[in-house]
């Protein structure tokens, strides 16, 4: 019932509309090259507007999801909603994916519509599959650097592994005066590790160095453990057998 409940909740919540972009034939090369080397002479009493040289509009390559496939996962809120007597705070087994440039949760729902909840509403959600996997809220963390969005817990214990997936956005580069550069906004993804003690962040990145201080009291054990079994920061799968050891010492 209350996830019959949260969809209808969350039909005020912000929708998603996908806008697709049609362009028309450009300017004939004859009078481009006039432009361009003579210019093109009009009659002052024409009512012409020159605006540009019209071309091919820019597209986004890319996109911005974690994971833009629908995916079976539950879902934990912040505080409960819905109506005195039925108030909830969960969701479950409903296909759902994360936005992560508008930082939305988006929910289908069995009809087919896509709802999106705030991303400062979920405490955290998880993928339901082979593998459970777990992503949390990091406004519950501190952080050097504030971090908006969800970070996936990769490996748990007194000092946890999680893995921050950072949206990249490069904006066109296009000069029209030029006609050089690129029309398209681009968007791509980095991964970023972190260590968490208790509710702080600490950024790790892919340096052995500050994976070191992160594990400080038993930083020579881990710095044998890599080098022994031959470890690399670049690797999710090494990184999660690093923190593993270090919680079994």
């Amino acid at each position: 019932m209350f996830r019959t409940l949260l969809f209808t909740l969350l039909a005020g919540c912000v929708s998603v509309a996908v806008v697709s972009q049609n362009t028309s034939n450009g300017m004939s090369n004859v009078t481009r090259d006039m432009m361009n080397t003579e210019g093109l002479k009009v009659s002052l009493n024409a009512n012409v507007g020159l605006f540009g040289i019209k071309g091919p509009r820019g597209e986004v390559v890319g996109n911005p999801y974690l994971d833009s496939t629908w995916q079976e996962g539950s879902i934990k809120l912040f505080q409960k909603i819905g109506p005195p007597g039925r108030e909830g705070d969960s969701i479950s087994n409903v296909p759902i994916r994360l936005d992560l440039y508008a930082n939305e949760l988006e929910i289908k729902t069995p009809a087919n519509e896509v709802r999106a909840v705030s991303g400062s509403m979920v405490r955290f959600f998880a993928i339901e599959g082979a593998e459970r996997r777990v992503f949390m809220n990091a406004r519950q963390f501190r952080a050097e650097e504030p971090v908006q969005g969800f970070m996936e817990l990769i490996a748990a214990g007194r000092i946890s592994l999680v893995e921050y997936t950072k949206l990249n956005i490069i904006k066109p580069t296009f000069n029209e005066a030029l006609g050089t550069g690129s029309k398209d906004t681009k968007i791509s993804k980095s991964l970023q590790y972190y260590a968490v003690k208790g509710n702080t962040l600490f950024q790790i990145g892919t340096s052995k160095k500050k994976l070191l201080e992160a594990l400080g009291d038993r930083a020579d054990d881990v710095e044998k453990y890599i080098k022994t079994n031959d470890l690399s920061m670049k690797s999710r799968a090494d990184m999660a057998k690093v923190f593993a050891y270090y919680n079994s010492l």
